[in-house]
């Protein structure tokens, strides 16, 4: 018999995309699935919805729960969950065609792997993008500190907790659990589970289908962005430590934060705020002593020599020497440049092509 994959589902505020979404899990040509949806103390007709699905098919359970967000949302749907594998599915996107969950299942066996990767799609009312394309391949030196940069940074596939099949013993074993941050919590936990050593495999299909909604907590601004970011960061390099994780993946932190340079400018600069409030803000952030710690370890320890695309390689390198030199006009001028040219818009067309 195949194995039992579990779906769990997060529901807030999310009425008006429900069906879809149970559409496209019902839909699928598996046929030893569960589906958890988990109601996060919604406040509109969530709950209800949740129920009504619940009644028509016994394959739904649902658990009602105070709001505390994503992350432990998917906690609560795993913690209830009886199958082999588990993979999430945001209320408001899709799996992307009937055979998304097989093609996962398919892979981790060829693979004995324990988490699966898929491609995905983006969509909205206007229609579905091309297949955006992870880049990584079976077989991969998962150790290589190249591939650790284009999974988590150039590309992103590695960061995201929808569009994979995970291992749920794998998950058990290493006390791997989802944070309360109240976004990026997703990079978080795939931070640590792969310093935790899994084993990958990646498929080419695509199995999801994210919506952009500009309604989400990933387009709004935040007020808390700085304390947030860092504290993903820290806890991670504190997880290392209280798990005694000897290898050095500290380029995985470090980038993370540099990262977070460049996005707090954009935050900055597409809020109106203009070049000196963005500087303000990264002074903000510069002020912070694990910020600089790990900028200045992208220099000294010369992570960037892991990085095979040499453009990167090159901009990361510089652009860390500015922010060590203190130099943060010349480097928020450098970023709204980068903004102005589109650059960041074209570089993320490129993870559209095989």
């Amino acid at each position: 018999m195949s194995p039992k994959v579990s779906v769990v589902i997060p529901v807030y505020k999310t009425e008006q995309y429900i069906d879809e979404c149970m559409k496209s899990v019902l839909a699928q040509d598996y046929d030893n699935l569960e589906i958890i949806m988990v109601d996060d103390g919604s406040p509109d007709r969530c709950p209800e919805i949740c129920e009504e699905y619940a009644a028509k098919d016994d394959r739904i359970r649902v658990v009602h729960k105070a709001n505390s967000g994503l992350g432990l949302s998917r906690n609560a749907g795993v913690d209830v969950s009886t199958g082999e594998y588990v993979t999430f599915v945001d209320s408001d996107d899709k799996l992307d065609g009937a055979l998304a969950i097989r093609n996962m299942v398919d892979t981790a066996l060829k693979y004995e792997a324990d988490l699966v990767i898929g491609c995905f799609r983006r969509f909205n009312e206007n229609g579905e993008s091309e297949v955006n394309s992870h880049h990584l391949k079976n077989g991969e030196d998962f150790s290589d500190p190249d591939f650790r940069f284009r999974g988590f940074y150039q590309y992103g596939h590695m960061s995201y907790d929808w569009g994979k099949l995970y291992r749920i013993a794998f998950m058990t074993e290493n006390g791997l659990k989802r944070g309360s941050y109240p976004f990026t919590q997703d990079k978080a936990f795939n931070m640590r589970f792969y310093a935790s050593r899994p084993k990958y495999a990646f498929t080419d299909e695509s199995v999801y289908c994210y919506r952009v909604n500009e309604g989400s907590v990933t387009f709004k601004y935040k007020e808390n962005y700085i304390p947030v970011w860092t504290s993903i960061a820290s806890d991670f390099s504190k997880f290392m430590k209280d798990r005694r994780i000897k290898y050095d993946i500290g380029d995985l932190p470090a980038f993370h934060i540099y990262f977070g340079s460049f996005f707090l400018v954009k935050q900055e600069l597409s809020a109106g705020k203009g070049i000196s409030g963005a500087v303000k803000k990264l002074k903000e952030y510069a002020s912070i002593p694990y910020v600089r710690r790990a900028m200045k370890s992208i220099i000294a320890k010369d992570y960037t020599k892991g990085i095979k695309t040499k453009s990167w390689r090159y901009m990361i390198w510089g652009s860390s020497l500015l922010f060590d030199l203190h130099l943060y006009l010349l480097f928020t001028v450098g970023i709204a440049v980068l903004r102005k040219l589109s650059v960041d818009e074209k570089i993320t067309q490129r993870r559209y092509k095989k």
